[in-house]
């Protein structure tokens, strides 16, 4: 039980590290923040770009008897 709950304290600590390191790399280098803003464009754009629908997606759910 000691050593289980050693080893998940380590995992923890390890994946903590290696976020902070990742976002480090992301946000301090040219590269990183390229690759960014070129997310936030995408995601922007396909949002600009969906299709929106003129009713609530409740409608479409088979299980909700008083949205029919």
């Amino acid at each position: 039980m000691v050593t289980r709950s050693l080893t998940t304290w380590r995992a923890e600590v390890l994946g903590t590290v290696v976020a902070v390191v990742l976002v480090l790399a992301l946000v301090a280098t040219n590269t990183g923040r390229n690759a960014l803003a070129w997310i936030y464009l995408q995601s922007h754009q396909a949002i600009e770009h969906s299709v929106h629908l003129p009713f609530p997606l409740d409608r479409l759910d088979p299980t909700c008897p008083q949205c029919m």
